[in-house]
């Protein structure tokens, strides 16, 4: 098993598996990225529109007063 690592084809298939656990390593670092990336947009997004749906609420005429005003549809 020694005398394998030790020759020029053990070598290569070191350097090899050395390429593949390299190559491998970046693939699942730029997935994980992309993974944050598109959970943080959603976040924002959804962030966002809870901001607009307190503002929304927030802007409505709520008072018991006006209950009674004409707003200018007739009603029978």
């Amino acid at each position: 098993m020694i005398g394998l690592l030790f020759s020029p084809l053990g070598r290569y298939i070191l350097i090899g598996g050395a390429v593949i656990m390299v190559l491998g390593g970046v693939y699942l670092k730029i997935r994980a990225d992309a993974i944050a990336e598109v959970q943080a947009a959603a976040t924002a997004d959804a962030l966002k529109r809870v901001q607009n749906a307190i503002t929304a609420g927030d802007a409505a005429v709520v008072s018991p007063d006006r209950l009674l005003e004409n707003d200018g549809h007739r009603r029978d």
